[in-house]
């Protein structure tokens, strides 16, 4: 091909082609860069608070269908068990029986204790936004000499000559 048509960026700014970069297009894994593996990302959700909040009601969710499943199953479970209890007149089956009606009654109360922890969640958020306002009252002499008073003492202030004439 002619150099025109192969650099015409170079060639219009009468500058030197440059080397072409080649690019890693055979990595088949892109989380395997130079025969390492990539450290995964990350994220610090206390520079976030509504990606944290985000987080944790998508948390709440999932807890909550988790152990609405498990009460399911548990219903389920303790149908199949009584019919097997009822025509066996096994006393084991019957001790099968109790021990799955409490695990039940368990899941349940967790269902609940998810609903306070995550109602106590959200006002401990709502708790935190408190705005202190600070107001000084007084000259700029007495504030400039409070503040002299708070640095360090290797910082010198210089002291400011008050002009302010009192009456």
């Amino acid at each position: 091909m002619d150099n025109n048509k192969e650099n015409p960026l170079e060639n219009a700014l009468n500058i030197e082609p440059t080397e072409v970069r080649k690019t890693t297009h055979n990595v088949k894994d892109p989380a395997k860069v130079g025969g390492e593996l990539r450290k995964p990302v990350e994220i610090d959700l206390s520079k976030f608070p509504e990606r944290k909040k985000i987080e944790q009601r998508k948390d709440f969710g999932e807890v909550r269908e988790n152990i609405k499943e498990v009460i399911d199953y548990s219903k389920e479970a303790i149908d199949g068990i009584l019919k097997v209890a009822s025509e066996s007149d096994s006393p084991r089956a019957y001790e099968v029986v109790s021990q799955l009606l409490k695990t039940a009654t368990e899941a349940n109360k967790d269902l609940l204790d998810i609903h306070k922890q995550m109602k106590t969640l959200e006002a401990e958020e709502g708790a935190k936004n408190v705005t202190n306002n600070a107001f000084f009252v007084g000259s700029t002499k007495e504030l400039q000499e409070l503040v002299r008073k708070q640095l360090p003492q290797t910082k010198k202030a210089k002291k400011v000559i008050d002009n302010d004439k009192e009456t």
